[in-house]
């Protein structure tokens, strides 16, 4: 009866803990920006530069000429935010106006991790006349193709 009640006790303190993790904020690599894009927080105002690392919660203030792409960083999502205003990240995410692309997880690891400067990763590219093609070789020496584009080259003569 003792092992019911101490197992009982146990979960209702890990509960909170749990709800805790599962409510940690979802980070976005700013992977483009164009026109003026701007944080807003405590310390005043400030560019957002490609590579930044955002949270929901930051307040963002889009130009009317602005624009700005995010990456979900453990997802699949690519944000573009074109809508101007100023309002928590948040809340461009849901507007509607905005575009939300689905990508390949593995491709979007990849990019963040070139967008973070992460040393593990090195990209190479090459063409050949039919296709251009990234491959991206990981430290573990898995290596990912992923076809760019499949524009036919001129030849020079």
């Amino acid at each position: 009866m003792n092992h019911k009640k101490l197992l009982a006790f146990c979960i209702l303190l890990l509960m909170p803990l749990l709800a805790m993790a599962k409510g940690e904020a979802a980070k976005y690599v700013v992977s483009k920006v164009s026109g003026r894009v701007e944080v807003i927080d405590a310390k005043g105002k400030r560019q957002v530069d490609k590579g930044d690392v955002l949270t929901g919660d930051v307040t963002l203030n889009v130009s009317f000429t602005g624009s700005i792409t995010l990456l979900a960083e453990d997802g699949d999502k690519q944000y573009v935010i074109n809508s101007p205003g100023k309002a928590k990240l948040n809340s461009f995410l849901a507007d509607k106006r905005n575009t939300v692309l689905t990508l390949t997880k593995d491709y979007v690891k990849s990019v963040v991790a070139q967008l973070r400067k992460d040393k593990t990763v090195k990209s190479r590219r090459h063409s050949d006349p039919a296709t251009v093609t990234r491959e991206i070789i990981i430290k573990d020496s898995t290596l990912l193709e992923v076809e760019v584009d499949s524009v036919p080259c001129e030849k020079e003569h």
